[in-house]
């Protein structure tokens, strides 16, 4: 009896359960160290994420700031953190970083010197390898052609030293997007595979800085231990939504919301996509300036990322807060 090998649709099935396997792999990350000894650093700028291929403004601030919570969940109390909203950035790729950005100015106030500063940089590209499967019924007869995409994306995340203008930490890895996943964020996230890496590429870089971060000052107590950021201002949402009916207005909305909290459930990511922008204080400790309830409208008379509320337990003096409390009622608090 003469032995066949597989038909094309059992071929068709193992091709499939392989790329399958081969999305499901987790993102492989290298790390390039070359931090000197003595460099010590109070700050940590990160910067806009610098996209290979073309993305939509909001992308490169947006996932910028999910690296910027990585970062404070990672060392919150060891450095003051900046991110894509509070510093404009004119030559991302410049080694000269405070010649290519106004990152010095948005310094200064928190008596940070140049050399005890580092900048973020993340960057990502985007490798794509298109073919053709057939489909092929039972009996081995063609039923159909359909177009495959293999997309594998390459992040890195560089540390630079600009007062020497060296790159003392390079970490990069990939990932390879999953053509199989269950969307479970209506959209929200695009590239999900990516964003997952340039997290744990943020966190591993984090990691590796440890020893060289050294806070201004020891931290006051923490004034909230979780927050909601709702993005309206910093990411131009209502410039953006004004060019839309008003359903998808509020779709885009949501998503940016879900985008920037990812960890919220759909209930109360609703209930809050009707709050003014700014920090909505989720739990706080016993005794702090802040309360369950609360809306941190503005710090320092501008708009406030998770960072900036960070960065008032470490600051050089109080900074005044615009807080819209539960009833209604706005009062200025001076924090810490």
């Amino acid at each position: 009896m003469k032995r066949t090998g597989p038909s094309l649709l059992a071929r068709g099935a193992l091709l499939l359960v392989a790329l399958s396997a081969l999305a499901c792999r987790g993102p492989s990350t290298q790390v390039k160290r070359s931090v000197p000894g003595d460099l010590r650093a109070s700050a940590v700028v990160v910067y806009p994420v610098v996209f290979r291929w073309e993305t939509p403004p909001w992308r490169s601030v947006g996932l910028s700031q999910r690296l910027v919570d990585v970062a404070l969940a990672e060392a919150g109390d060891s450095a003051l953190f900046f991110g894509p909203t509070e510093v404009r950035v004119y030559q991302p790729d410049a080694d000269d970083a405070w010649a290519a950005s106004d990152a010095v100015a948005v310094l200064a106030p928190y008596r940070v010197r140049p050399e005890a500063a580092l900048v973020l940089r993340p960057r990502a590209e985007r490798r794509v390898q298109a073919g053709q499967r057939e489909l092929v019924d039972s009996r081995g007869h063609t039923v159909g052609r359909g177009s495959q995409e293999d997309v594998l994306y390459l992040g890195t995340v560089e540390v630079l030293h600009p007062a020497t203008r060296q790159v003392v930490l390079e970490v990069s890895g990939e990932a390879r997007a999953d053509p199989f996943a269950e969307v479970t964020d209506d959209g929200a996230d695009p590239t999900p595979e990516l964003t997952v890496l340039m997290e744990s590429l943020t966190r591993e870089a984090l990691k590796a800085l440890s020893g060289t971060l050294k806070p201004p000052r020891a931290p006051a107590p923490p004034l909230a231990t979780s927050v909601a950021w709702l993005p309206w201002e910093t990411l131009s949402l209502e410039a953006e939504g004004s060019t839309r009916d008003i359903l998808d207005a509020e779709v885009l909305r949501h998503q940016r919301l879900r985008f920037a909290n990812p960890r919220l459930a759909p209930a109360e990511l609703d209930a809050l996509a009707r709050l003014p922008g700014g920090l909505h204080v989720r739990e706080a400790p016993p005794g702090s300036k802040l309360s369950p309830g609360d809306e941190v409208l503005s710090i320092g008379g501008r708009p406030a990322p998770p960072q900036a509320l960070a960065r008032t337990r470490l600051g050089p003096t109080p900074v005044e807060a615009r807080v819209r409390q539960p009833s209604g009622r706005i009062v200025s608090l001076s924090l810490p």
